[in-house]
């Protein structure tokens, strides 16, 4: 048996499924994620290769006879708990039923949280720290459906005065902040399908990208340059002005069930942007249809958020689902990190909820069970491997249950939030703080 299946089979054993929104983990989930880690944990140790650029309108990429790379994963290196302070809770609002799906900071001073109801359909909740405080300020009039969680629009923040949302529902719509109000900014034609995920990044407010499906525009402070990417995209961040990477898959996304695509990693080089070989899996599966016949469906891979920290050190965070005659598909989360000459995948990445910049050159994975107690669980990871533990909540919040949808370090700094959901009877948007 090869490598690859090795690690499809121990992916196979795995039935992830993040707990339902607005619900609390049942025993059962908690003890299937157990096995989960384990299994995950196993299958990372083995050895991956990288695929062949794919054809540039998202066909999937023929089998790669020989990967360009065989770069072998190392064991993951053991957890350590860091000494300190742990994470602290910082807000949680009385609006019963809203979850906080997006944070995004330009620093210490001018912090925005973005939210919407964990059920059902409504409009939009925007909360802004100052430094002093949370406040509910205006938000941009957007209907969101809660079904449509996975594309929950994009924010970023450049200063006080410059901050984006990207929505994506029937069309895709850019609204700007500017220190006074939000105003809607007419988008160029960007050939947007309806489910698509939209994704964006700035370095400043004359520098900014949005990225959703297979098109990529550029903001210069004035106006839109809209260009071809050479696959689909669903998350995109920038190190310096030529060096703006984008993450997904080789092939459109489908809107119900796997596509068979591979992992897509894109980088700008200031010039255009070029396919970049990634990990990939190709192994049938051996999963028994209703036929009685092997399935032979092979992996999706898709790539789901990038963090650039510099040429040669850029994370990336997706999912692998493969087939499951009883329950249609299994997901388990993948992580890879580029050195500047290769991705390579990052061991032990576990069943993550939410990830995003630690502010000291790695990424912080939050596991889908850190809401057990006081958001346990979450893991720093260095640019050399190594893993350490961040302390839970302490005190009375010590056992509090949150749900973490989105985490990100203010610039320039160490501090990171992560912002979700607090269980309880009254159960609303939570932000909570590290640092």
């Amino acid at each position: 048996m090869s490598d690859l299946e090795i690690v499809a089979e121990a992916a196979t054993l795995v039935s992830w499924g993040t707990a339902q929104r607005g619900h609390r983990p049942s025993q059962a989930s908690r003890a299937l994620s157990a096995k989960r880690l384990a299994a995950l944990c196993a299958a990372a140790i083995l050895g991956a290769g990288c695929a062949a650029v794919p054809p540039p309108r998202g066909a999937p990429a023929p089998t790669a006879t020989s990967p360009s790379v065989a770069a072998a994963t190392p064991k993951p290196s053991p957890v350590r708990t860091t000494r300190g302070r742990g994470w602290r809770l910082e807000y949680v609002g009385d609006q019963r039923g809203i979850r906080l799906n997006a944070v995004a900071a330009s620093g210490p001073r001018d912090v925005w949280a973005l939210g919407s109801p964990d059920e059902g359909t409504g409009q939009l909740l925007l909360l802004h720290f100052d430094g002093q405080r949370w406040r509910e300020r205006p938000a941009p009039e957007v209907t969101w459906d809660s079904k449509d969680y996975e594309r929950f629009p994009a924010l970023v923040a450049t200063g006080p005065r410059d901050a984006w949302i990207f929505a994506a529902t029937s069309a895709l719509a850019a609204h700007h902040w500017d220190g006074e109000r939000w105003s809607r900014v007419p988008l160029p034609d960007m050939d947007y399908d309806r489910g698509e995920r939209a994704g964006a990044t700035a370095l400043a407010p004359d520098d900014m990208w949005l990225v959703v499906g297979d098109h990529a525009a550029h903001w210069d402070g004035r106006a839109w340059t809209v260009m071809r990417l050479p696959a689909w995209a669903a998350s995109v961040s920038a190190a310096t002005p030529d060096q703006v990477w984008a993450v997904g898959s080789t092939s459109q996304p489908l809107a119900q069930g796997s596509s068979g695509s591979q992992a897509a990693t894109m980088r700008w080089d200031g010039r255009s942007w070029q396919l970049v070989p990634a990990p990939e899996d190709r192994t049938p599966s051996k999963e028994i249809n209703s036929q009685g016949k092997p399935d032979g469906s092979i992996p999706s891979i898709m790539l789901t958020q990038v963090v650039a920290h510099g040429p040669g050190n850029v994370w990336a965070i997706g999912t692998r689902t493969v087939f499951d005659y009883e329950d249609g598909s299994s997901s388990t989360t993948i992580a890879m990190r580029w050195d500047g000459m290769a991705w390579s995948l990052v061991p032990g990445s576990a069943d993550v909820s939410a990830s995003g910049s630690d502010g000291a050159n790695g990424i912080i994975l939050v596991d889908s069970e850190a809401a057990e107690s006081g958001l346990s669980g979450t893991i720093r990871v260095a640019p050399d491997g190594s893993r350490t533990e961040i302390p839970p909540m302490a005190g009375a919040n010590r056992r509090r249950e949150v749900g973490v949808s989105a985490v990100s370090a203010v610039p320039g700094t160490r501090t990171v939030y992560a912002v979700g959901l607090a269980y309880g009877k009254n159960f609303g948007p939570m932000i909570a703080r590290y640092r």
